[in-house]
């Protein structure tokens, strides 16, 4: 029997490992300095590759902030199906706190990194600020969606704006998030999960 030969990787294969490998570099290094106290030569060191790379790759910070933001929603995404699934109205608003926190646990470095291009979207990173804001609408609109469908199936008062509950849901959420980026050792994101969902059900019945 001859040996097995090994199974070579092709060009396209490599490229996307370098990316996959450059993005994981500029999550870490933004979620400890920001995307101001970042360069694209650091990434690419970072990554074990040249200076130059990330620029090659990527064609600017921009486009490489672009790809992380990104990468980061996909991870959250991927939980929502985990959490929320097929699920309606009241338990889909409900599962959905608990995705938003739950990819928190899971993506600590890429939830940070996303936090801060937040306010920098604001100051130094304006480029970025309409793919923030596109972020947040998507987000708002999921909750009013699912507050609409609980109030069709008359589990969640008629008398309430699912607009306006979905910002403050969502407003709620990040606060959490935000504390906890900020102390992760004072603040208990699973209980606060439980308390989060808990106050809500409350208000919204």
């Amino acid at each position: 029997m001859s040996p097995t030969m090994p199974v070579r990787r092709t060009q396209e294969d490599r490229r996307a490992e370098s990316d996959r490998r450059l993005i994981n570099s500029a999550i870490r290094l933004i979620a400890r300095n920001g995307s101001a106290g970042t360069t694209l030569a650091e990434i690419g060191v970072a990554a074990g590759y040249s200076r130059g790379l990330p620029s090659e790759r990527f064609g600017s910070k921009q486009a490489l902030l672009e790809s992380l933001v990104d990468r980061v929603e996909q991870a959250f995404q991927d939980q929502v199906v985990i959490d929320v699934g097929d699920r309606t109205g009241l338990e889909a608003v409900e599962a959905r706190i608990h995705a938003h926190l739950n990819g928190a646990l899971k993506g600590a470095s890429g939830v940070r990194s996303l936090y801060l291009l937040y306010m920098e979207s604001l100051t130094v990173a304006p480029q970025l600020h309409g793919r923030i804001a596109e972020l947040s609408r998507g987000y708002r609109e999921a909750f009013a969606r699912h507050l609409r469908e609980g109030q069709q199936a008359g589990e969640i008062r008629g008398d309430l704006d699912p607009d306006h509950q979905a910002m403050v849901i969502l407003g709620a959420v990040r606060g959490l998030i935000t504390q906890w980026l900020i102390e992760p050792k004072a603040i208990d994101l699973a209980a606060a999960r439980t308390a989060l969902t808990t106050m809500v059900r409350r208000s919204l019945t």
